[in-house]
């Protein structure tokens, strides 16, 4: 889970640079959001692979979505050993080349994670 922290952290320094008032949570949505978004591409992938033409029921895909929405935001908000403070207080113990590396691979995981989810969506679309 530390690449999801220090992606929690990361989009929480960049929403607290220009809105203040709930970075925390709207950073714990995102997290949610995208690791909602990786399962969702990778049960569509299955289907797809399988030559499955079933669709996916939208009650599958909301529980999905407000479990991880609910997980993340209790992670990031409640539970002290994941406080902003804390993940900072660790981004800062690793070495400048680490950070830098980190926050390349954050900024190739979401960018995936949002080109894979829409071109399949296109996809499957086209398909159906």
């Amino acid at each position: 889970m530390i690449f999801f922290d220090f992606l929690f952290y990361n989009i929480y320094r960049f929403y607290s640079r220009h809105k203040e008032k709930g970075a925390e949570s709207s950073s714990a949505g995102i997290i949610g959001g995208l690791q909602t978004v990786n399962l969702l591409i990778l049960y569509e992938l299955i289907l797809l692979i399988q030559a499955n033409n079933g669709k996916m029921r939208i009650s599958f895909v909301i529980a999905l979505l407000t479990f991880f929405q609910v997980y993340t935001y209790i992670r990031y908000i409640y539970k002290e050993s994941n406080s902003v403070q804390i993940l900072e207080r660790k981004w800062l113990n690793k070495t400048e080349s680490y950070r830098k590396q980190s926050i390349f691979l954050q900024y190739i995981y979401v960018s995936l994670t949002i080109i894979a989810f829409l071109g399949l969506a296109i996809y499957l679309g086209s398909q159906r």
